[in-house]
């Protein structure tokens, strides 16, 4: 396929723009934007040891599948360089591992000791502390650039994605996983009951720690509560990304959104 033609007049966002926030301030969790953060860290530094055990019951099982598959639709191939931002416990790092094999490498990054402790137990050596918005990596570095599920944790989406699309490389795919609000109030009330209550209860229960409670609110309320597909689309747009899809699955409640970074003629 004859690559597309990146235009040369493409303006970096202007830090005069106003932020595009993933969803608004939940003032029950902290009281200022500043704190977010640190609110989060602290969660997930609590709960991360439990992290792999959420990703089974939510997705009964299927969650290394579905990421695999969800990577290898978006164009990852063997070989490749990748890097996945807010790794958490690695299962995305896990998976894209097994696609780029050893001819490839897979880094990946996570603001939180605790989710990065979890990682170091997986395949991939190559952890790095650190946020999206400011990545300790060079310009062009990348072929491949995943998200799993930690969109609603950027300050800014236009901001992170400028950032995503600086270290890779022209023609570089970016691939954002994301649980979010369906379309079918059906689908919207039995998610929210098995997320937010039975998850929630469950866990709390089963690991007498009451931020599993926390965590699983949170996740439903960032998820409910998210900007809708659109926004995320016109985000990627701004930042400068191409060929801006959404494959969807359950009534959009499973949202994959894919980019490209555009390659430059010869």
């Amino acid at each position: 396929m004859r690559a597309s033609m990146e235009s040369s007049t493409h303006q970096a966002p202007c830090a005069t723009e106003k932020p595009i926030a993933p969803h608004p301030q939940l003032h029950q969790y902290y009281h200022q934007v500043e704190e977010r953060q640190g609110f989060l860290n602290e969660l997930f530094n609590r709960t991360a040891y439990q992290y792999r055990n959420i990703d089974k019951a939510t997705g009964f099982g299927s969650g290394l599948w579905y990421r695999k598959k969800a990577l290898q639709l978006a164009g990852l191939r063997s070989g490749m360089k990748v890097l996945d931002v807010a790794c958490g416990p690695g299962l995305v790092t896990q998976c894209a591992l097994e696609v780029v094999g050893p001819s490839g490498s897979v880094a990946g990054l996570d603001p939180s000791i605790g989710m990065l402790r979890e990682a170091q137990k997986g395949p991939c050596r190559n952890l790095v502390r650190g946020v999206g918005e400011r990545l300790p990596f060079p310009d062009g570095h990348f072929d491949f650039l995943s998200m799993g599920y930690a969109l609603r944790h950027v300050p800014d989406l236009r901001g992170a994605f400028a950032e995503y699309r600086r270290v890779l490389k022209p023609g570089g795919i970016v691939l954002l996983l994301e649980i979010s609000r369906p379309r079918s109030s059906l689908v919207l009330l039995l998610s929210r009951f098995y997320i937010k209550s039975v998850l929630g209860a469950a866990f709390t229960a089963g690991t007498g720690n009451q931020d599993m409670k926390t965590l699983m609110a949170y996740w439903w309320e960032t998820t409910e509560r998210c900007v809708p597909p659109e926004t995320i689309l016109e985000a990627l747009k701004d930042a400068g990304f191409q060929d801006c899809t959404i494959r969807e699955w359950f009534s959009g409640l499973l949202r994959d959104y894919r980019a490209m970074k555009g390659s430059i003629q010869s």
